[in-house]
């Protein structure tokens, strides 16, 4: 894992902003409706990560194991296997309450990556996006106290607690 960010509803709608500029699209009405209403009262984490294993040693083992086959997306698209297909749920602990949340993949991308003592080689990198719907929490567009967000990598050997506080992010 190299970091994790917290993307907040308003986060999320400004990159919506951001993408449709870079693509000189307008933003249209109905589609900045659609971004704020999947994104209300949720929060989520976006986990920044590198394969553990290099470019052709990931090919080969999905190709051992899985032949050529691809992995459908969210969007109904097509993708390469890869390592980012092996999270899985993050939870978020909330005042005795545990939330779960999906893996979104985001991935995977060619990087050349340098580990200490090494030369630099080239890996998988992706984004796995962890939403958590804190509808029930919020109060006056607001969110207070704070949580405990869990989940382990890609091989369920690191698990990662990171101790939150939400009232930063509503």
């Amino acid at each position: 894992m190299d970091a994790i960010i917290v993307a907040t509803p308003y986060e999320r709608v400004r990159y919506f902003g951001y993408l449709e500029a870079l693509q000189r699209r307008p933003v249209t009405d109905a589609a900045l409706n659609a971004v704020v209403e999947r994104y209300r009262n949720k929060i989520t984490f976006v986990v920044f990560t590198h394969s553990p294993y290099t470019v052709d040693q990931e090919v080969e083992q999905w190709v051992r194991a899985y032949g050529n086959a691809r992995v459908q997306d969210e969007e109904g698209g097509t993708r390469q296997r890869s390592y980012l297909d092996e999270y899985k749920e993050a939870t978020l602990e909330v005042g005795g309450k545990t939330y779960t949340a999906k893996p979104h993949v985001d991935g995977p991308y060619t990087d050349i990556f340098s580990v200490q003592g090494s030369r630099p080689q080239s890996r998988f990198l992706g984004l796995i996006s962890y939403s958590f719907d804190l509808s029930e929490l919020v109060r006056d567009g607001k969110v207070a106290g704070g949580g405990t967000l869990r989940f382990a990598d890609s091989q369920g050997k690191a698990v990662y607690t990171e101790a939150v506080d939400l009232g930063k992010y509503f």
